[in-house]
């Protein structure tokens, strides 16, 4: 069952390329590896072009067109790759270095028939938290529930800390060498089924950054799918790298692109009026300013 790795880059070549060696080092006969290069600088593009090996196609976008767009750019058919059977989604700066990860992804996934997307253990390098205690996955929850579960301030109050712990898995933690069934995956690194992929046309496209887990949660739910956690397979991220800094001004950018993800899954998937969601976008700037203020005075 062949493999499609696919790596989404933006102005991250050095560690691409560190992404992709270890990928080759799995060995996998059955993997071919996508880079898709998300319209970053032309000194990024020229390294990719350079170094990568000729085996590793690379796509380029000119205009870094968002998270899940750049992924799907990397699926369907590519001239001189075959079809996949399995999509494999993974940050520039989450490396395989566990040997076998692919293989142990794959054929945990094409054991069960309800399943259609796995994730590992995602190992936050930066968290002092041992792996088996970090967050991985989030549950699809009740849209009511979303807006408290996502608010920096509501979650922490003692109503709502046990509705946020149970959306956040915490009920499985510490996680164990076994695999565990889902609502959502982590977006550092899944594999989704191909068949699945192009049943709900690729990942949705409507959110530039942030969400995107949730979002596929709520497809795979309604097509009464489930997702997996492989607990038995660890994978070091290197967190933000990809993404870039969250201070300062691209804190400010990334705090729009969450809030314009959250009002995008409000709408389409849970029918939101536009009163409402700009209700929530300010209760959302509200808990902007407080966090700013609190960092400020640290």
């Amino acid at each position: 069952m062949i493999t499609r790795v696919i790596i989404l880059n933006y102005n991250t070549a050095d560690l691409t390329l560190q992404c992709v060696d270890y990928i080759r080092q799995q060995e996998d006969e059955l993997t071919h590896i996508v880079v898709v290069d998300n319209g970053s600088t032309k000194e990024h593009c020229q390294i990719l072009e350079e170094s990568l090996p000729c085996s590793v196609k690379l796509i380029k976008i000119h205009n870094n067109i968002g998270f899940s767009a750049g992924n799907n750019r990397g699926c369907g058919k590519i001239g001189g790759l075959p079809d996949a059977d399995y999509y494999l989604f993974i940050n520039s700066d989450a490396f395989l270095t566990q040997a076998n990860s692919i293989q142990e992804l794959r054929n945990e996934l094409a054991k069960e028939s309800k399943a259609v997307a796995i994730s590992p253990l995602i190992h936050t390098v930066s968290n002092s938290t041992p792996v088996r205690l970090q967050i991985q996955v989030r549950r699809v929850i009740a849209p009511g529930w979303l807006i408290v579960c996502q608010s920096p301030i509501l979650r922490r109050l003692p109503f709502f800390k046990q509705r946020y712990l149970r959306f956040i898995y915490n009920d499985l933690v510490p996680y164990q060498e076994k695999v565990y069934r889902t609502d959502s995956i982590n977006g550092a690194v899944f594999m989704v089924k191909a068949e699945f992929m192009h049943r709900i046309n690729l990942l949705d496209e409507g959110t530039f950054l942030y969400l995107e887990e949730l979002i596929l949660g709520e497809q795979v739910q309604r097509l009464n799918k489930v997702c997996l956690l492989h607990g038995g397979v660890i994978v070091p991220h290197l967190q933000g790298a990809s993404s870039g800094s969250k201070q300062g001004e691209n804190a400010k950018k990334s705090f729009y692109f969450f809030i314009d993800s959250e009002a995008y899954l409000l709408r389409k998937y849970h029918n939101f009026s536009e009163w409402a969601l700009s209700v929530i976008r300010r209760i959302r700037l509200f808990e902007f300013a407080i966090k700013s203020l609190l960092y400020r005075f640290k």
